[in-house]
């Protein structure tokens, strides 16, 4: 293979070989891939110990002897004589680059490639779909990022992890719609409805639904449990510098970036982008409901209307059927039909009757709808002050800064309230959440002291300065 030149940007080629790919495209690419996975599960997987060559053979052979793999046509190129086909399949793993032999004193060990173990690891994995584990990694995103936000020196390679985790979960999440929309597609081709019931119940309710989604919902570990604890960590994590810079260093220190800066801007765009995530989450998994409802709606319209239809044409087969036999039995040896032998006069009473018309359509007139003003008065001042009362860090913040000035310190004990708003801030406050307020020097008392609105710890509160 060919390095790329400096600056071109390197390509997922420029790591995998290309050759790799021949066993997988030949005309015996099913007995390929099963020799793959098997000499994979039983040495490679877990890679406790190299084998010998004689037992990767041995292997080849006990796969190649299969049933299934006996008729199937050969590489393009062999003529394996009795006993030799292990050999020809070994070698073409050899010389395409999926395994390598090593000489260790007179044993000769067999390896695999470092590119050709992840590619085969991927491979297999593809084939578990549909059971990705969405329900673990929201919690294995929130423990990790409180653990960098509480040591960000000895914790901050976790902030990587941790936006690996959430581009995973989303990444599930969307692979479920996009499951939804290819069974669609898949159950409106079916045939009959036999074929459309028996792809409804195995695809949609037993693989898809049933093993991944639904378990999701109904799991501890729902995404969504783990939602509010990720936002405010990884708001609180980015609004504090300090922490950040320690992080930064740690990170640059390690040579995995190649500046203080650098690594500044990518635990910035890392925090962001597992905030955007669990932000747009809720999202996501409310199109999935409302996809999952309405396909299952269309099958049933689907079905009952295959079925009304299917017994109308059923029952009146069955009778004509039963008058053609009557007719038979009777004597009718000319025709069977149960409508030939009754004569119909031709009449004004068995002629086609015209449709009566249409009456005409009556004028009406389109009134334009009264829209009071009082009305919409009452609505604007309704969102009005639900907008007013989704009480945010910043919200409290931005409240604080017209109590606050200079580096004066001011005692929660002393803030009048002057309106709901200002009392749904005292109670955040209040409630010990004064540790997400950004900008902000936060101290604690140990006693506490009635207070006519809300009771709670003396809390003093300033504004951080330059040195704070």
């Amino acid at each position: 293979m060919q390095e790329p030149a400096r600056g071109q940007t390197r390509s997922f080629q420029d790591v995998i070989p290309f050759v790799l790919f021949r066993m997988l495209c030949s005309s015996a690419h099913i007995r390929n891939v099963a020799v793959l996975e098997q000499i994979f599960e039983d040495f490679f997987d877990d890679f406790a110990f190299a084998p010998r060559k004689a037992e990767v053979l041995q292997v080849i052979k006990q796969v190649l002897e299969r049933p299934e793999y006996q008729g199937l046509p050969h590489d393009e190129g062999e003529t394996p004589a009795a006993g030799t086909a292990e050999y020809i399949v070994y070698n073409r793993l050899r010389e395409d680059g999926w395994i390598m032999e090593v000489a260790n004193r007179r044993a000769i060990e067999v390896y695999m490639p470092r590119e050709a173990h992840a590619l085969l690891s991927a491979l297999i994995t593809l084939k578990e779909e549909l059971k990705v584990d969405i329900s673990a990694e929201a919690s294995l995103i929130d423990s990790g990022i409180t653990a960098a936000y509480d040591e960000p020196a000895a914790k901050v390679m976790n902030i990587a992890g941790a936006r690996r985790q959430a581009v995973q979960l989303r990444r599930s999440v969307d692979g479920v719609l996009t499951s939804l929309h290819r069974i669609e597609e898949d159950l409106m081709r079916s045939e009959n409805l036999a074929d459309l019931l028996t792809k409804f119940m195995e695809r949609f309710v037993e693989k898809l639904l049933l093993e991944n989604y639904r378990a999701l919902k109904a799991s501890a570990y729902n995404p969504m449990r783990f939602q509010r604890s990720i936002l405010i960590t990884t708001e609180r994590f980015m609004a504090d510098e300090g922490r950040i810079a320690r992080a930064a260093v740690a990170l640059a220190d390690q040579k995995l970036v190649p500046d203080f800066a650098a690594a500044q801007t990518q635990i910035l765009q890392d925090l962001t982008r597992i905030r955007d995530v669990f932000a747009n989450l809720n999202e996501k998994l409310d199109l999935i409901d409302r996809f999952s409802h309405k396909l299952e709606r269309r099958i049933a319209t689907t079905v009952r209307y295959q079925e009304t239809a299917r017994n109308v044409r059923e029952e009146r087969l069955r009778e004509a059927i039963r008058l053609s036999f009557l007719a038979w039995a009777e004597g009718e040896a000319e025709c069977v039909s149960p409508v030939v032998s009754i004569p119909v006069p031709s009449s004004t009473a068995t002629l086609a009757l015209p449709k009566k018309a249409r009456e005409p359509v009556a004028t009406q007139t389109r009134r334009p709808k009264t829209i009071d003003p009082v009305d919409v008065l009452r609505e604007n001042m309704m969102d009005a002050y639900a907008a007013s009362m989704d009480v945010t860090p910043h919200v409290i913040a931005q409240r604080l800064r017209m109590l606050t000035s200079g580096d004066v310190f001011l005692d929660l004990d002393r803030f009048e309230p002057e309106d709901a708003r200002d009392i749904a801030i005292l109670y955040e406050l209040r409630a010990g959440r004064a540790d997400a307020i950004p900008g902000f020097e936060i101290r604690y008392s140990p006693s506490a002291k009635a207070n006519p609105y809300i009771s709670g710890p003396g809390i003093l509160v300033r504004q951080r300065g330059e040195n704070g």
